[in-house]
């Protein structure tokens, strides 16, 4: 607690807070584990349990502790915000983030296409669609089940190719057969977790997923992806970049 004697002229609550926050962002204590009871925290900080109290529960506000009634407070896990103002590569941007990410193929499959990824990809009903599902890993842990759709005809030769690599930079292959995506549409719904969503993203069953739909488009307007993603409420989020007209 040496690092309290140094915060000095500071309230109480404040000085636990960025004691317990300085704790948690060094890894000292580990994500996922559990705090001792307010009781034994406040006596270790020789505080009252309503001052301990304030502290951690800025902390639950900032989203680095969460509690458990009856059970106790968790440090929470590695939580990935993402901006969604703009097309970017999953991997760049979580690599920019200072996060270690990491992606399973769990499918990919050549598919009669079905009424919404038709209708979305202009195509006939039936007409084959390369699908491709994926499960992204963010500091180890399952964040998002993501699940996309394109042409056959238009990429039948991704099939032929190193998938692993292809599949971490799905713009980039677009662009590279001739179809540079410029803009995109999508929509976010707060779901409940199904059963196979939720043995993927190891959560329970009926638990908060952020759920998202988004077609790609070229310039010219043509659709070239449309996708699924279903992402754990608990470590994933969404910001976006709003201006006035």
């Amino acid at each position: 607690m040496d690092s309290l004697n140094n915060l000095t002229g500071i309230p109480q609550y404040i000085r636990i807070r960025e004691e317990l926050r300085g704790r948690i962002l060094s890894g000292d204590l580990s994500r996922g584990s559990k705090l001792p009871s307010e009781e034994e925290l406040s006596t270790s900080y020789g505080v009252s349990r309503m001052t301990l109290r304030q502290s951690m529960s800025d902390l639950v506000d900032e989203g680095l502790l969460y509690r458990k009634h009856g059970v106790g407070t968790f440090v929470a896990l590695q939580h990935f915000a993402r901006d969604h103002s703009y097309l970017q590569n999953f991997f760049e941007n979580s690599r920019q983030s200072g996060l270690l990410v990491d992606e399973k193929i769990l499918e990919m499959s050549v598919v009669p296409a079905r009424f919404q990824v038709a209708k979305a990809l202009e195509l006939a009903e039936g007409d084959q669609v390369i699908r491709l599902k994926t499960l992204r890993i963010v500091e180890g842990n399952p964040v998002t089940i993501h699940e996309a759709f394109f042409s056959f005809e238009k990429f039948s030769d991704f099939v032929e190719n190193n998938i692993e690599t292809l599949s971490k930079d799905l713009l980039a292959f677009y662009e590279s057969k001739g179809f540079k995506v410029r803009r995109g549409i999508q929509r976010l719904d707060a779901r409940a977790a199904e059963p196979e969503v939720a043995v993927l993203l190891e959560m329970e069953i009926g638990a908060p997923v952020l759920y998202k739909e988004r077609t790609l488009y070229t310039e010219e307007g043509i659709p070239v992806e449309f996708l699924y993603c279903h992402n754990r409420g608990d470590l994933y989020s969404v910001t976006f970049n709003l201006s006035a007209e």
